[in-house]
C-alpha cells in the first residue's frame, strides 16, 4: 500500500499558517521555547487565525472536552519532566462518519504547577504502512513533523506539581478528515501541550482507519510462561508457594492472565509443580488449590527446563544431555504421606498421596480408551511415597518444545537440543536474519527441525501493554500493538500470516492485563486468535535464516565450572552410604543456577556461583587425613597408623594409598577403610625399611572406589632409623650381660663377706677360756 497524505481528503481550508506554528510549538518531552520564538509563535498563531478562519472555531464546535480529577503522576515517569500520552478512548479502530475519542494524558513529575493551557490534537500527515513508519512516529525525531492540527482544546484547570490529569476529547469524524476513499491502516496521533505560550510536552500514539473492506487477518499466538523469581535452590520453599499462590501472589497473578485464553500457551516450570506436591500434606492449601485449578485450566501446556534453566547456556558450556531433576528423595518427609485414618474411599481419580489430580485438556477422544488400571486401595496409616516422575508429571501437550533465553543460541545448540528431543525451539527475532521487507510467518526451518520466531517488537507493546498498571498505559500500549498488526496485514494483503508473541520470563512481574490485551486485540477485524499448535502448522517463512548468537563467554565459563564440579561430586559421592542423598539435591541446586532470569543480574549471579563453588570445595573435602609428621621409625619393619577424618553426616568407604618419596621405605597394599559418619578412623599400614638411614615424605592420597582422587595428596614426614634396632639390641644386651654380672659379683661378695664373718666367728670361739664347773 502506498503511502498517502490525508490533507489531500479532507475539508479545503488553509492549513499553511498552522504548519509553521506546529512547526514552532513542537516540543518532545517538555522542551521550552526561547522568549524570541514565543513572540514568533504569537505572530503565527495569530496569523494563522487570519488567514484560516476555518481554524479558529471555537473549542465547542470541533471537539468535547472533559476533564478528570488530578492524581498522583505516574512514578515511572522520569523525575522534573512532563509527559503527555494520547490514544483512542474506546477502541483502536475508527470507521467513516465515527467520531474519534482519544484520551490524552499529562503527567507533571516536576515542582511545578502547570498553568491553564490548551492541547493541539494533531493527525499524521502520511499513513503507517511500514513498520519503519511506525518507529519513526512514535519516536521522533526533535524536527519531526507533528502533521495535520485537528482540533485545539483548553485544558480548564491548573495540573499542580507531582500530579497527572486525563482530557477526554471528541473530535468530529469531519473534523478527522478521513473517508472511504482513505486507504485502511494505521494511523499516527499527536497531542501537544502548551501553557504560558510554551510547549509543555508532545506525546503520539496511533489508531486503525477501518472504511470497510476485504482485510486479511493475522494470527496471533502467545507464549506466557509461569515461574518464580530466581533462587539459588532447586526447590521453592512453603512459605514462598503460600505467598506466590494467594489470592494477589505472583502465581495467582500469572495463571489468573493465561488461564483459558484461546491463544495463550501456557509454558510452565517443573519446579512450582514438584515443590508443591513434595510438601505432600504440608503443602499450603493455596498452592494446592493453585496446581488443581492449573489443571483445569483449557490452555496448550508444555514444560520449560526445570527452574526454567536456561538449555542454552548448557549447551555452550559443554552439556551434551540436558540437565534434568535425578531424585527428590532428600526432600521428602515420609510423615507427610501417610494415607489418613479417615479417608474416604478412594475412587478412580483419587490420589493417595494427596497430590492434585490432572485431568486432560485436549478434545474429546474419538477412539475408545483403553481400559484403566485399577488404583490400588491404600490402607490408612499406609505410607505411600511419590517417586520423582510422580512429583514431575503432568498432562502436557507438548514435551518437544525448547525456549532458550532470547537472542543466544548459538548454532552447535541445536544440535544439543535436537539430540535432547527438543524438535521444535523458540527464538526471538534476534536469533535470526530476515532478507525480505514483508513480515513472515513464525514458523521457520532451522537445520535441525522446526523453529518459531516470536515477532521481538509486537512482543515488547504486548508486554507493556500486559503489564500496565494504568487504564491509561494499556490504551496506549494495546493502540500501538494494534496499529503494527494492522500493519502486517496491509503490507501484503495476498499473504495471510501468524505471528508469535511471548511474555516476560523474568519470574519478577506478571501480566495482569495480558488476557486483557489479548482479548482487545483478537476483536479487531484484522487480528485471529490462534493457538500454537497452528502456528507450528503454517508455511514456514524462506525469507528467514537462523543466526548464530552466542552467549557472552565469561557466563559460559562459569557455567562450565558448575558443570565440572557437579561432575566432580558425582564421583566423590560413589563412597557415600547414600549417594543420591548429595547428587540430587546438588543437580536441583545446578538446575535453579542455570535460570533464564539470572540473565539480566549477572552480577548478583556470579556472587551465588562463587558461593555454590565454594560450598561444594567444602563437601568435596570433608574426609581427610589428619596424621601429621615427624613420626620416627625404627627398625626395618613396623606398622605405621593413619587416623582418617569423615565430616559428613553419612558412612564412607575410601581407599587410601601411601607412596612413599624414596626407597628407604616399603609401603605394604593399598587399604579400604570404612569411616562412621561424624567420627575418625585409624588405620595401620605395615612399612619395611629398604636401605640405611634418612628422611621420607610419605604421601596419602585417599581414593574412591574406582580409582579417583579424593583431593590432594597429604604429606607425612617420616624419620627412619633402621640400624638402630641392631645398635639398640646390643645395647639391651649389654645391659642385660651386665645387670646380671652385676648381681653374680654382688652375691659372691656376699657370701665371701658371710664367710668371712663365720671364720672370724669361730676363731674368736676357740681363744676364750675353759671354765671348770663348781663341785
Amino acid at each position: 500500500m502506498v503511502a498517502e497524505s490525508d490533507s489531500a481528503h479532507r475539508p479545503a481550508f488553509s492549513v499553511a499558517a498552522g504548519a509553521a506554528v506546529r512547526s514552532m510549538l513542537r516540543s518532545v518531552g517538555g522542551r521550552r521555547l526561547r522568549p524570541t520564538t514565543a513572540f514568533l509563535v504569537a505572530f503565527l498563531t495569530l496569523a494563522s487565525l487570519l488567514l484560516g478562519p476555518a481554524l479558529a472555531v471555537t473549542a465547542a464546535e470541533t471537539a468535547t472536552l472533559k476533564s478528570s480529577a488530578a492524581t498522583t503522576a505516574d512514578t515511572a515517569i522520569p523525575a522534573d519532566t512532563v509527559v503527555v500520552t494520547v490514544s483512542p478512548t474506546n477502541s483502536p479502530e475508527i470507521s467513516p462518519n465515527q467520531d474519534l475519542l482519544v484520551t490524552v494524558t499529562v503527567n507533571n513529575n516536576t515542582d511545578t504547577a502547570i498553568p491553564i493551557g490548551r492541547v493541539n490534537v494533531y493527525l499524521a500527515q502520511l499513513a503507517l504502512t511500514t513498520r519503519t513508519a511506525l518507529d519513526s512516529w512514535l519516536q521522533p525525531d526533535d524536527d519531526a513533523n507533528s502533521g495535520d492540527e485537528l482540533v485545539s482544546v483548553p485544558t480548564t484547570e491548573i495540573i499542580p506539581a507531582g500530579t497527572s490529569t486525563n482530557l477526554s476529547i471528541t473530535i468530529p469524524a469531519v473534523s478527522v478528515g478521513l473517508t472511504d476513499q482513505n486507504a485502511w491502516g494505521a494511523r499516527g496521533i499527536s497531542a501537544v501541550l502548551i501553557a504560558d505560550d510554551e510547549v509543555q510536552a508532545e506525546g503520539r500514539g496511533t489508531f486503525v482507519w477501518s472504511p470497510g473492506g476485504e482485510i486479511t487477518p493475522v494470527g496471533l499466538s502467545s507464549v506466557l510462561p509461569i515461574t518464580t523469581p530466581d533462587s539459588a535452590t532447586g526447590l521453592i520453599a512453603a512459605t514462598d508457594l503460600g505467598t506466590y499462590t494467594s489470592s494477589v501472589g505472583l502465581l495467582t497473578d500469572q495463571l489468573n492472565a493465561a488461564i483459558n485464553a484461546p491463544m495463550t500457551t501456557i509454558a510452565i516450570d517443573p519446579r512450582i509443580i514438584a515443590s508443591i506436591r513434595v510438601l505432600g500434606t504440608a503443602a499450603p492449601a493455596s498452592a494446592v488449590a493453585w496446581l488443581d485449578r492449573l489443571a483445569q485450566a483449557s490452555n496448550d501446556i508444555f514444560p520449560l527446563g526445570y527452574a526454567d534453566s536456561d538449555i542454552a547456556l548448557q549447551a555452550q558450556a559443554g552439556a551434551a544431555t540436558l540437565l534434568a531433576p535425578t531424585s527428590f528423595a532428600a526432600a521428602i518427609d515420609p510423615s507427610r504421606f501417610v494415607v489418613p485414618t479417615a479417608a474416604p474411599s478412594p475412587d478412580v481419580t483419587s490420589d493417595p498421596t494427596g497430590m492434585p489430580s490432572v485431568t486432560s485438556r485436549t478434545k474429546t477422544e474419538t477412539t475408545p480408551s483403553p481400559t484403566p488400571t485399577p488404583t490400588p486401595t491404600m490402607e490408612p496409616g499406609e505410607t505411600v511415597i511419590p517417586s520423582t516422575s510422580d512429583l514431575l508429571a503432568w498432562n502436557y501437550t507438548s514435551t518437544s518444545i525448547g525456549w532458550p533465553t532470547a537472542g543466544q543460541v548459538a548454532r552447535t545448540d541445536l544440535d544439543v537440543f535436537a539430540a535432547n528431543g527438543l524438535s521444535t525451539i523458540i527464538l526471538s527475532s534476534g536469533n535470526v536474519e530476515q532478507s525480505d521487507v514483508f513480515t513472515p510467518n513464525t514458523a521457520v526451518t532451522l537445520p535441525t527441525g522446526q523453529g518459531l520466531v516470536s515477532d521481538s517488537a509486537l512482543s515488547a507493546m504486548i508486554r507493556a501493554a500486559a503489564e500496565a498498571t494504568t487504564e491509561d498505559e494499556w490504551r496506549v500500549k494495546t493502540s500501538e500493538a494494534a496499529a503494527l498488526l494492522a500493519i502486517v496485514s496491509a503490507e501484503n494483503p495476498n499473504s495471510a500470516r501468524t505471528l508469535l508473541v511471548t511474555f516476560n520470563r523474568n519470574g519478577l512481574t506478571s501480566s495482569p492485563r495480558a488476557g486483557q490485551t489479548l482479548a482487545a486485540l483478537s476483536a479487531t477485524p484484522w487480528t485471529n486468535a490462534t493457538s500454537l499448535q497452528s502456528a507450528l502448522d503454517s508455511i514456514p517463512a524462506t525469507t528467514v535464516s537462523f543466526q548464530d548468537r552466542a552467549i557472552d563467554t565469561s557466563r559460559v565459563t562459569l557455567a562450565r565450572s558448575l558443570l565440572e564440579r557437579e561432575a566432580a561430586i558425582a564421583e566423590f559421592a560413589t563412597i557415600l552410604a547414600d549417594p543420591i542423598a548429595v547428587t540430587a539435591p546438588t543437580r536441583l541446586d545446578l538446575l535453579a543456577l542455570l535460570d533464564t532470569t539470572w540473565d539480566s543480574q549477572v552480577s548478583v549471579w556470579q556472587e551465588q556461583v562463587t558461593t555454590s563453588l565454594a560450598a561444594s570445595f567444602d563437601l568435596l573435602h570433608a574426609v581427610t587425613v589428619t596424621t601429621r609428621g615427624p613420626i620416627i621409625v625404627v627398625g626395618s619393619k613396623v606398622d605405621l597408623r593413619i587416623t582418617l577424618n569423615n565430616a559428613l553426616d553419612q558412612a564412607v568407604t575410601v581407599r587410601t594409598e601411601i607412596v612413599p618419596s624414596n626407597g628407604r621405605l616399603v609401603v605394604g597394599d593399598t587399604l579400604e577403610t570404612t569411616i562412621q559418619p561424624n567420627s575418625a578412623q585409624s588405620v595401620s599400614v605395615p612399612l619395611s625399611a629398604a636401605v640405611g638411614n634418612g628422611d621420607v615424605v610419605l604421601r596419602v592420597t585417599l581414593y574412591t572406589l574406582n580409582g579417583v582422587p579424593l583431593g590432594r595428596s597429604a604429606p607425612i614426614d617420616v624419620s627412619v632409623r633402621a640400624d638402630w634396632e641392631g645398635v639398640g639390641a646390643s645395647i639391651f644386651a649389654v645391659l642385660v650381660v651386665g645387670f646380671f654380672g652385676f648381681g653374680i659379683l654382688r652375691n659372691i661378695a656376699r657370701r665371701r663377706r658371710e664367710r668371712a664373718g663365720e671364720a672370724s666367728a669361730a676363731a674368736q670361739k676357740s681363744t676364750l677360756p675353759i671354765e671348770e664347773p663348781n663341785v
